[in-house]
């Protein structure tokens, strides 16, 4: 297979780490500037690369197209004719409809393009940053209609053979579906987070001491506040539409909460943090894009140096892979308390027995 992955930074030079990793038989031609380049044949991401778009193309069974929004559809069109029959065209950009509506314009009958959003990434961007497992059990949605689909299946076959070697799990949805829900999930909580943090800024003329106590839940809220602007811009434009549907929903939420308050109708209130705890709970915190449910184990750890380094070193010691890993709550001067996901409910509860047995509080629910 031959693959020609267009932007080699951080997705696109993850993806290549991936899957050259994976299968050293598979071909992947990079295109960037030079210097990009360089590094990411350095770092062994790419077999070799090339500044020449329509050259890189043109022998390509697989084309991953790994820039923004903007710069995607304009590819699009440099590439049109270039292309052989039978290949499969992609991108990975977060606004789908565009891109879609653009590409089947474009694309005869005899190229197959499939919209792709990889729900993972990084605050930090560049080939310096990528990562081999960046997409390993991530979900990855694909946008294609039915009809397309199935006139060039073998394409469609080697697109998801190439995603499914990166480690990440597929999901078919409509490009429409997906930029709604994008909006809503993805979207809105990076424009919530930047003005928390506005808001927060503005506020310390009056306390200056105010972040000394921002710590906790406010630091998890605002973490996606230092992304960098000129990516979120072009998906805010892309995606303007649902973007502004899901912040005027929003602004009714919270102009019907700040009247319930100040008439002091905390049932309502109290309404509201209840349906917000039952709807949270669907949230498959076992999964977080697993192929298949991972068994939990809960661990309480006290708050001091080389605390997690104990509990890894622990389980590799009994030969136990720990699949998954998020801090739940910590208190400092504490301690905190891990969720460590496992393939198995046998491997899980192997891990709570070794811990337990270090003297390490670890329980399965």
């Amino acid at each position: 297979m031959k693959v020609t992955i267009i932007g080699t930074g951080l997705m696109g030079g993850s993806m290549g780490l991936a899957v050259r990793a994976a299968d050293p038989t598979i071909e992947v031609i990079g295109v960037d500037s030079e210097s990009t380049l360089e590094a990411a044949r350095s770092r062994g991401a790419i077999s070799d690369g090339t500044t020449d778009l329509r050259i890189a193309v043109a022998h390509a069974d697989v084309i991953l197209i790994s820039t923004p929004p903007e710069p995607s559809l304009a590819i699009l069109e440099q590439i049109k004719g270039h292309v052989k029959p039978g290949a499969v065209v992609s991108d990975m950009s977060s606004v789908k409809t565009p891109i879609v509506a653009l590409a089947n314009q474009l694309f005869g009958d005899d190229v197959l393009f499939v919209g792709g959003h990889p729900m993972t990434g990084s605050e930090r961007n560049g080939i310096r940053h990528a990562n081999g497992v960046l997409f390993e059990n991530a979900t990855y949605v694909l946008c294609c209609d039915e009809k397309h689909k199935h006139r060039l299946p073998e394409a469609y076959a080697r697109l998801t053979t190439l995603i499914s070697l990166s480690g990440a799990r597929i999901i078919e949805m409509s490009a429409q579906k997906h930029d709604r829900i994008a909006a809503r999930v993805s979207h809105l909580p990076q424009l919530l987070s930047v003005l928390l943090m506005n808001l927060a800024s503005s506020s310390r003329a009056q306390d200056p001491e105010l972040l000394l106590l921002a710590a906790g839940g406010f630091r998890d809220m605002t973490r996606i506040a230092s992304s960098p602007y000129p990516m979120w811009q072009d998906i805010l434009m892309e995606n303007q539409n649902e973007v502004v549907k899901a912040l005027e929903e929003l602004e009714n939420q919270l102009t019907t909460l700040k009247n319930r308050i100040a008439s002091s109708d905390f049932e309502f209130v109290g309404q509201c943090f209840h349906e917000a705890e039952q709807t949270r709970d669907f949230i498959p915190i076992d999964r977080k894009g697993f192929l298949k449910p991972l068994a939990d184990v809960f661990v309480f750890t006290s708050d001091r140096p080389g605390a997690l380094v104990d509990i890894t070193t622990s389980l590799f010691k009994a030969d136990l892979s720990i699949k998954d890993i998020e801090l739940l709550r910590i208190r400092e001067g504490t301690g905190g308390t891990f969720r460590l996901g496992f393939h198995t409910a046998a491997e899980a509860n192997r891990a709570v027995e070794v811990l337990s047995g270090t003297g390490i509080s670890a329980y399965r629910l």
